[in-house]
């Protein structure tokens, strides 16, 4: 109940300020719950993402916002999964199966940390990889133009969804994770191609 009065409470300051253009919204899976993941350039990002979604999506989010009572209350409400990004983090892992395994749908950043440069991708993480094999769910790659600024117009693609259907029945070994996580590489660059050519093509109107 707190996400949705907040939501009701927040978005229309965040649409105020910050406008995004979404193409691809016909690529995302039907009747059926999914992992977002997409580049990352800064905290507005989480919005972004919320803003798209109709339903409530959960977030990956790094331990340190959690550090204090008031705050970790409220990003849990919010739909925030705390992670350790610097060990293997089960218990994060079990939370993000737990929202899948429920229908819900969780947005992963796979760079780990914001891109200050937002030139090329950061080196992904396998977490993504390995959540969607354990939860035998499909992956939606998306990618933003750029960093969001006020009152100006931003994109954002949304890639066809794919999963590791092929895998099914293999044990996950380092070598198979590596595997899968290039996969999430290459769709998020492919991605991020589309949204740069939008750009291009909108910005010579």
């Amino acid at each position: 109940m707190l996400y949705w009065i907040l939501r009701i409470l927040i978005m229309p300051f965040y649409r105020l300020f910050y406008h995004q253009k979404v193409f691809g919204k016909e690529n995302l899976p039907k009747g059926e719950n999914y992992i977002i993941v997409c580049n990352h350039f800064a905290k507005a990002d989480a919005f972004a993402m919320s803003a798209i979604f109709r339903k409530k999506v959960y977030f990956l989010s790094k331990k340190e916002w959690f550090n204090k009572k008031g705050r970790a209350w409220l990003f849990h409400k919010l739909g925030a999964v705390p992670v350790d990004r610097d060990r293997a983090d089960f218990t994060s892992m079990k939370n993000c199966l737990k929202i899948l395994k429920k229908g819900g749908n969780l947005v992963i950043f796979p760079e780990g940390t914001r891109n200050k440069t937002g030139e090329n991708l950061l080196p992904i993480k396998g977490g993504a990889a390995f959540i969607a094999f354990l939860a035998k769910t499909k992956i939606v790659p998306m990618a933003m133009n750029k960093r969001f600024r006020p009152f100006r117009r931003n994109y954002v693609y949304i890639g066809k969804p794919f999963d590791y259907s092929e895998y099914e029945g293999q044990k996950f070994t380092a070598e198979l994770g590596d595997v899968m996580t290039e996969k999430i590489k290459e769709e998020l660059l492919a991605a991020r191609a589309e949204v740069l050519r939008i750009y291009g093509e909108k910005t010579k109107k």
